[in-house]
């Protein structure tokens, strides 16, 4: 027989929180929430206290009550209830039934009518008024982050909605935005670019189809392998999330076509490759061939992420720098015959002035240059301790989520922005950390400042080091009285600061 809160959950004594879940939900629906909302009341604190006892299976035993022949105290007058609040009890059912259809205690994909259910309770508790306030906003933003990305992909109706209400995206670029939106951010990015290539018009269609195909059959060879290739490289930089959406069996089958040799195996395409050959070359004798003219405008936007005029505006040096660059490329191919590409100009713009870019940056883009090599490291911290060592804003970080990504071209666009000429010769590579950070960076690490030091002196241990410039970038950020800010200087591998004798390198 039951007893108590499973009477009111109507099943048997558990401690499966799924269980528990299910048994809310079944009663849940079968309520009218509005009609009867203290019996509602009553459900939900049933379903909080069996939650609760699932977490302690001690107190999970039912106790029979005690009849007893004491008397009942003298009965005091019951405080009058306060009334309830509609929008608050409209909300909290909304809340609960989300709640129950994000965790339903199976894998079970959701069907389209659960799609629909979770689309309309996650929609009303976006549409909340009391959003408005700050307090209230601050909660329900943390709470849709850690929910959403815990339940994806049953949460997928919502991201988007979800992310256009708190601003995540147009946050993304802000270092203390939650890991849990930022999973959000790469999910909506995968899903925008699944529909993209879903398109028959796109050029990687094809491919996309043949890797995500549910079945294990052989690999279709009218599929190009080049465009495999594209779509799997474009996946892995930019969209890695999305590579979930693909039969791994597929990838693994496509990928190694690529380890072996190149030779073209089936006729078919030995026949499309002469053909393409000979229409080459029959209109070879009619049409002139050019190689393609270097734009200035256009290898200031790769540069430095702005027109032609706006860099000039900005950093007038840069802007001759770069017409002068294109001039001297158009004036060497037309006495050689030799035009060098358009990325070749880049490189060679961007080796010669980013380490002027770096050398003294102003105060705010050193901030912001910290905490983006802050957030790289921690992230390479697991994969590579190595890597995390030497980690910054202008080396290849590898797999790391999209929006970080862009905020790494950001960064350097911005560097190259605030080159003022051609960094000096005379770099110093050993400096000095004050007692002070030394004694932040041991509290951060939880070391003694003994091996604070030896980790400072000898940094051959890489996971030991790693952690350690994390902690003396988090303590520069910290560190007041210009005291950070010359830590910060002192740390940026790129930043060129006067010579002289110190204790680190």
């Amino acid at each position: 027989m039951r007893y108590g809160i499973w009477e009111t959950l109507d099943c048997d004594p558990t401690t499966d929180r799924a269980a528990i879940r299910r048994a809310y939900a079944a009663r849940l629906k079968a309520m009218d929430v509005d009609a009867d909302p203290v019996a509602f009341e009553a459900l939900r604190d049933a379903r909080d206290a069996a939650l609760a006892r699932a977490a302690d299976p001690v107190a999970a035993v039912d106790v029979e009550p005690v009849i007893t022949d004491v008397l009942p105290p003298e009965p005091v007058a019951a405080e009058p209830e306060p009334e309830a609040d509609p929008l608050a009890e409209a909300m909290n059912a909304h809340f609960h039934e989300l709640e129950a259809l994000l965790f339903p205690g199976h894998d079970a994909p959701p069907t389209a009518e659960e799609q629909a259910q979770i689309d309309h309770h996650g929609r009303a508790l976006l549409g909340d008024p009391r959003l408005e306030q700050v307090d209230f906003a601050t909660g329900a933003e943390r709470w849709f982050a850690e929910t959403l990305a815990a339940s994806i992909p049953r949460s997928d109706p919502l991201l988007e909605p979800a992310a256009a209400a708190f601003g995540w995206i147009d946050r993304r670029d802000d270092y203390a935005l939650s890991a849990d939106a930022h999973a959000i951010i790469e999910r909506i990015a995968a899903t925008r670019f699944a529909a993209l290539v879903s398109d028959p018009k796109h050029r990687l269609h094809r491919a996309w189809v043949e890797l995500t195909r549910d079945d294990n059959s052989r690999r279709n060879w009218l599929t190009s392998p080049t465009d495999i290739r594209d779509l799997l490289t474009t996946v892995r930089q930019r969209y890695p999330e999305a590579e979930s959406r693909m039969n791994p069996n597929r990838v693994a089958r496509w990928t190694k076509v690529f380890g072996k040799s190149p030779r073209i195996r089936m006729r078919l395409w030995l026949a499309l490759a002469l053909l393409f050959v000979a229409a080459r070359i029959g209109t070879s004798f009619l049409t002139p061939v050019h190689p393609p003219k270097l734009d200035a405008d256009r290898i200031a936007q790769a540069v430095a992420g702005k027109h032609l005029l706006e860099v000039q505006k900005i950093n007038p040096s840069l802007a001759v720098d770069i017409v002068a660059a294109v001039a001297n490329a158009e004036s060497s191919a037309g006495r050689t015959g030799e035009t060098k590409t358009r990325e070749t100009l880049i490189g060679e713009l961007i080796a010669k002035r980013l380490q002027a870019g770096m050398s003294n940056p102003p105060d705010d883009l050193l901030v912001r240059l910290t905490r983006f090599d802050v957030s790289a490291m921690r992230i390479l911290q697991q994969r590579s301790p190595a890597a995390c060592v030497a980690a910054n804003v202008a080396t290849e970080l590898g797999r790391v989520p999209e929006p970080m990504r862009e905020q790494q071209r950001a960064l350097l666009h911005d560097v190259m922005l605030n080159t003022s000429g051609y960094a000096p010769a005379n770099i110093r590579t050993r400096f000095t950390v004050p007692g002070e950070i030394v004694d932040d960076v041991a509290q951060r690490t939880g070391w003694p400042v003994a091996k604070v030091q030896q980790v400072l002196r000898d940094g051959k241990d890489s996971p030991a080091r790693c952690t350690l410039e994390i902690a003396l970038r988090e303590a520069g950020l910290a560190a007041q009285n210009g005291v950070g800010m010359k830590l910060l200087r002192d740390l940026q591998p790129l930043v060129v600061v006067p010579a002289e004798p110190g204790t680190i390198s």
